[in-house]
């Protein structure tokens, strides 16, 4: 029998009770197994709460009556040792040396593959990182990844086809206004010239343009025009809010209003925001100089990715660029509106009537002058997508001020593809913030994800010199790169994916914790124990029956359980998007086995015979869940800390 026929074999006895008291398979289907409150009730149980009406009885009354019926069903069942009443619940208790033999069993058979899943499942395109080329990636961007490569790893291992993309924004305003700090303020600084990475050195002049847009709007606010434009708004309809919000003081209103007209000052009367929007004229045009710089300066930071891509162990089968996607989708709105489902307004504009999907409003597809908004692309990619990779289901892992976006998006495809509908998944995500408040990319306030996971290794480093102060400096560099990842992937990815996260380098690296680094120790000491027997033992038939058996002490058990329930908690979080549910499991498991360790009726290299061989088998199946969960969270391991 395997773990997932356990679960199955107790259903089907639920049901032959009830059925017994000719309950409708509709009814008994809702009356679901859990895990009893308390350990010493049972392993499984069930409410009969549903019942009491139909019976017309008390739900203790009828919960003992199910018993009744049980007893006679697993009177030679191998696997149940005992089933009874509490109250209004009908518990299961499986016999100890039963459940020890077919759980270990399947994790040491498994061994890396204990918990995935053998099936013919769907094949899954998911989008994540999707970086805009301006800056290097930031905090906010290493959960994104961290989310989107850990969930990939999750469906792989759940049975699922994956295809890992990225959608790169290479192209805009944003790209443009490093291209022209760099043409002004750089002087022919390369990456190598600088020492720095090239996403970095990009970055540098995007905080540049910003630095020098600031100083000339502040000097444009000295001016008798930025005067005139204030006077102008102290006198319209427009500084009606602002007056009932601040009074009618002039001074107190001229910051007000010079906060409120940037975007349109850089829009409008900026020389710089015009150079800028120059500039993507240009580009847009093809001018020859402006996209020899386009592309080296792009190249600058995608080599800059790769380096942080592969430092966060991630990866992808496919990078698009926005450059080369940006006109997708003017044929799919042109189909839809030949259909009926779009309409074009009097100024040449294509809308999307969104009363007729549930939502308000319209939502423009293309403007009036036929180019394309970012709704466009993102429906004549998702179809391509479709097409070319004939994939059932797309996921996009993007924070959760975009939800609207996708609300949007996912409407309109499923209207344009009925069969679409139900296979579109948007992974919303909340943000991640320093301990003062939130990021600003052009002002150079962030954390880089570069920077952040050299934080990460020097503190790892310094726990790890602390605890190993004669290992040599290559080892010592290897083993706080793994722990300082484990630290923050573990801490990130232990968050629901919609909570904001407030990153917290000291608590992540805490060696006892609901951590990386306190699972990865789990690893390591059992690891350790191999070392100090001499390895495994090497049993097969009767003698590792015999050995598996003899686990049936409390802690022995409760360590089991954790192993049952690994592949339900795989399962659980492929079906929920969820890697917490694998930073859950992994935390009780680990702490379940140190428990165990820790016993001074458990120190496994003291005990002989078919105990000791049990244990040892035990721990060599804890490791074995150990290093799959850790890899689905991207984390390598390690056989000594």
């Amino acid at each position: 029998m395997r773990i997932s026929e356990i679960e199955a074999h107790l259903i089907e006895l639920k049901d032959k009770a009830l059925a017994a008291f000719d309950i409708p398979a509709d009814v008994a289907s809702q009356i679901s197994l859990a895990n009893p409150p308390d350990p010493t009730m049972g392993d499984r149980g069930f409410p009969v709460f549903l019942l009491a009406r139909q019976l017309r009885k008390g739900p203790p009354q009828i919960a003992q009556q199910l018993v009744d019926a049980l007893q006679p069903l697993v009177a030679d069942d191998p696997l149940i040792s005992e089933v009874s009443a509490a109250g209004p619940y009908v518990n299961l208790r499986l016999n100890p040396a039963q459940l020890a033999n077919i759980v270990i069993s399947e994790a040491l058979d498994r061994a890396a593959d204990f918990g995935s899943q053998v099936l013919d499942g769907q094949k899954i395109m998911i989008e994540f990182s999707a970086p805009n080329t301006n800056k290097p990636q930031h905090l906010g961007h290493v959960r994104n990844n961290l989310l989107g490569d850990s969930v990939a790893r999750i469906l792989d291992f759940a049975g699922h086809d994956i295809t890992r993309v990225n959608l790169i924004n290479d192209r805009g305003i944003h790209i443009c206004k490093s291209m022209l700090a760099y043409q002004r303020f750089g002087q022919g600084e390369t990456p190598e010239s600088a020492a720095i990475k090239g996403d970095h050195l990009v970055g540098k002049y995007y905080v540049r343009f910003d630095q020098a847009f600031r100083q000339e709007y502040a000097d444009w606010q000295h001016t008798e025009a930025a005067q005139a434009r204030f006077e102008a708004w102290l006198n319209s309809p427009e500084s009606k809010d602002a007056r009932k919000a601040h009074g009618d003081d002039a001074q107190t209103l001229l910051p007000v209003f010079f906060s409120a007209f940037k975007d349109i000052y850089f829009n409008t009367l900026s020389e710089l925001g015009g150079a800028a929007r120059q500039m993507l004229r240009d580009w847009e045009a093809g001018e020859p100089q402006v996209v020899a710089l386009w592309k080296t300066m792009n190249q600058w930071v995608f080599d800059g990715f790769d380096e942080t891509y592969a430092r966060l162990g991630v990866h992808f089968d496919r990078v698009y660029y926005e450059s080369n996607t940006y006109k997708l989708g003017k044929s799919i709105v042109e189909e839809g509106l030949n259909a009926g489902n779009f309409k074009k307004l009097d100024d040449g504009a294509v809308v999307c009537d969104l009363e007729a999907l549930g939502l308000q409003g319209q939502k423009v597809l293309l403007r009036g002058d036929g180019t394309s908004v970012y709704m466009t692309q993102d429906l004549g990619t998702a179809l391509a997508r479709f097409e070319e990779y004939d994939v059932e289901r797309m996921i996009y892992v993007v924070g959760d001020e975009q939800n609207y976006h996708f609300d949007v998006l996912f409407r309109i495809l499923s209207m344009l593809r009925p069969e679409l509908e139900g296979n579109l998944n948007h992974l919303s995500y909340g943000m991640v913030e320093l301990p003062d408040g939130k990021m600003k990319s052009r002002e150079g306030r962030v954390v880089d994800a570069d920077d952040l996971m050299d934080e990460m290794e020097a503190l790892a480093s310094t726990a790890v010199a602390e605890r190993y102060a004669d290992l040599s400096d290559d080892e010592q560099a290897h083993r706080a790169r793994v722990i300082g990842l484990a630290a923050l992937k573990y801490f990130i990815l232990d968050f629901s994916p919609r909570s904001t996260v407030q990153f917290d380098p000291q608590k992540s690296i805490d060696f006892q914790g609901r951590t990386g680094p306190y699972c990865l120790y789990s690893y390591a000491r059992i690891s350790s124990i191999e070392r100090r027997v001499g390895g495994w033992p090497n049993l097969s038939g009767q003698a590792r029956d015999a050995a598996l058996e003899s686990l049936t002490s409390d802690l022995e058990l409760a360590v089991i359980r954790q192993l049952q329930d690994w592949p339900r908690m795989v399962e659980t979080a492929a079906a929920q998007l969820s890697p917490g549910r694998i930073t859950e499991a992994l935390f009780n498991l680990s702490k379940a086995f140190s428990t165990l360790y820790n016993d001074a009726d458990h120190r496994i290299v003291d005990l002989e015979g078919p105990r000791k061989d049990g244990l040892l088998l035990l721990a060599r199946a804890v490791q074995n869940a150990l290093g799959a969960g850790l890899s689905l969270l991207g984390i390598e391991t390690l056989n000594e800390m």
